[in-house]
């Protein structure tokens, strides 16, 4: 009985004290944007929001000591959530986003190239690090301009027991690159 009993405490402890790699939610597009404004109240048409990625699931991974631990996934469809965000941030700078490919300013297509987190066990120094790679197609007219996009962050996070607890860092990253596309279509 007494052994059963240290094997249940070893098991709790170990378990308890692993890392808990759960799918990572992304929170909807917040009212965020506060740069450039549209002072034509130009119409913007979104006609296509797209997640080329080759796994859609994988968002990075854990690393110790140089090598991968451990692969961060979500859950999330970012098509959808890239597209709400966009289209929310659009009309808070002002572009009117109620039109028709054929009636808007400009038809803006936008393709989601990469997102990685990548966590390390670094103590005392930057030890997260996340890079989302965008594509945005805008056609004006005859002409049509191709532009990329990269949104790099990183941080020092307190040692984690969760992929819960890198939910918020993905939020930014989400919320500055679509702020970062907006911003460039005031410009157009």
């Amino acid at each position: 009985m007494k052994n059963l009993f240290y094997v249940v405490l070893i098991t709790l402890l170990l378990g308890g004290c692993s890392y808990k790699n759960v799918s990572i939610g992304l929170d909807s597009y917040k009212a965020d944007y506060a740069s450039e404004i549209s002072q034509e109240k130009k119409t913007v048409y979104l006609s296509l929001v797209k997640d080329t990625r080759m796994d859609q699931r994988t968002v990075g991974y854990a690393e110790k000591n140089g090598k991968k631990t451990l692969t961060l996934f979500s859950d999330v469809d970012f098509t959808q959530k890239y597209k709400e965000g966009l289209g929310h941030a659009l009309n808070l700078a002002g572009f009117n986003t109620q039109t028709t490919a054929e009636t808007a300013y400009i038809n803006v297509e936008v393709y989601i190239k990469n997102i990685k987190i990548v966590h390390t066990n670094k103590s005392f120094d930057e030890n997260l690090q996340g890079t989302i790679e965008i594509e945005v197609v805008v056609k004006r007219g005859n002409k049509t301009i191709k532009q990329n996009f990269v949104q790099k962050a990183g941080k020092w996070m307190k040692p984690s027991y969760t992929s819960k607890d890198l939910e918020p860092f993905l939020y930014t990253l989400f919320s500055d690159s679509i702020n970062n596309v907006v911003s460039r279509l005031t410009r157009y």
